[in-house]
C-alpha cells in the first residue's frame, strides 16, 4: 500500500507563483491553493494541511498575519508554516508578526523549498525520502 501523501496549502496572490509551485509540489503531495490570505483560515480548517506555505506580501493580508491567526487557533496551531518571500529583508518583520516555522526566499529553483518541506514533513511522520 502506498504511503499517504502530505497535504500542503499554499497561498500567494501571484498566479505565476501559484502555477510554479503547483508544478513543483502537485506530483509530491495533495495541494490546495489560495489566492488571498483571507481564504487560508477556512481552507486550513476544511483541508487539514500538514504544512502551510504563505507568501509574505499578499493583496489583502501579510503571510505573517495569516500565520499568527493559524497559530492562535487550536485546530491549526501545530501546523508548520513556511513564509515564502522575495523580500528577504522583511524576514525579521515576519518573525515579529507571526512566528512562522521557516522562511524561504523565492527562487526559480525548488531545492531550498523542497529541503525545508522534507524536514518539516519528516517531523510530522512522513518518510524522510519525500522529495522530488
Amino acid at each position: 500500500m502506498a504511503e499517504p501523501k502530505p497535504r500542503i496549502l499554499y497561498a500567494d496572490d501571484d498566479e505565476g507563483w501559484r502555477e510554479l509551485l503547483s508544478q513543483w509540489l502537485a506530483p509530491l503531495c495533495e495541494l490546495a491553493l489560495c489566492a488571498q490570505g483571507a481564504e487560508v483560515l477556512g481552507r486550513a480548517e476544511s483541508f487539514r494541511p500538514d504544512c502551510v506555505i504563505l507568501d509574505f506580501e499578499m493583496g489583502d493580508l501579510r503571510g505573517s498575519q495569516v500565520c499568527a491567526q493559524l497559530k492562535a487557533r487550536p485546530h491549526s496551531a501545530g501546523i508548520p508554516v513556511i513564509i515564502l518571500t522575495s523580500l528577504a529583508a522583511r524576514m525579521s518583520d515576519a518573525v515579529k508578526e507571526g512566528g512562522p516555522d521557516h522562511f524561504v526566499v523565492k527562487s526559480q529553483n525548488p531545492d531550498e523549498l523542497l529541503a525545508v518541506l522534507q524536514t518539516l514533513l519528516a517531523a510530522k511522520g512522513f518518510s524522510a525520502g519525500w522529495k522530488a
